[in-house]
Order: structure tokens, then sequence, then C-alpha cells
């Protein structure tokens, strides 16, 4: 016989986290899930379980490492200054072409 299959809420109890925590898992295709139809998610313990099971394995710094570099280069300060050397480098360069031209 084929096992039961679980709920959102369910999986959320399970993992401790919140229902939308889930379904932005889900979303993000990070944790496996079956679409009964358009508005019914179900999980199979045993892909929860092994899903588990694939993330104690790896390691905590892989994990950290696979996340996407921050893009902006940061926010100015109230006095008008900019937080990164790189953006300070960009402004330099098109006032020397403006003013060359």
């Amino acid at each position: 016989m084929t096992e039961r299959l679980i709920t959102v809420d369910e999986v959320a109890e399970m993992l401790g986290f919140t229902t939308q925590g889930v379904y932005s898992l889900v979303f993000k295709k990070k944790i496996p899930a079956v679409k009964i139809s358009k508005r019914a998610l179900r999980f199979r313990p045993s892909d929860i379980e092994a899903w588990l099971q694939e993330k104690t394995q790896q390691p905590v710094q892989a994990a950290i490492s696979q996340q996407p570099a921050r893009k902006s280069p940061g926010r100015p300060r109230k006095n008008g200054t900019v937080r990164n050397d790189y953006v300070n480098h960009i402004i330099e360069s098109a006032k020397k072409e403006v003013l060359n031209v």
C-alpha cells in the first residue's frame, strides 16, 4: 500500500517552520512536494525524511556559500558619501568622461 501523504501544516510542524515558510521552500523548489490540484500540496513522509537527511549531511559553509552575493553597492549615507569605493570609482570616471568631451 502507498504511504499516506501529509499536509503543509504537518510538514511545518515536523520541521518547526511556519506554513508560509514551507510554501516558500516549495516555491523555490528546495523541498520535494506533490501538487495534487491547483490549490492542494501534499508531501511524502519518505521524501521529507530523505531531504532532511541530505541537509544534515551538507556542511554549513557550503550552504552559506550557495547564497547569491549582494548586488547592491550600498545605500548613500546621510552626508552624501557612498559606502563603497567601487561606486566612487564609477562616479569619478563618469565625471572625467563628461568633462573631457
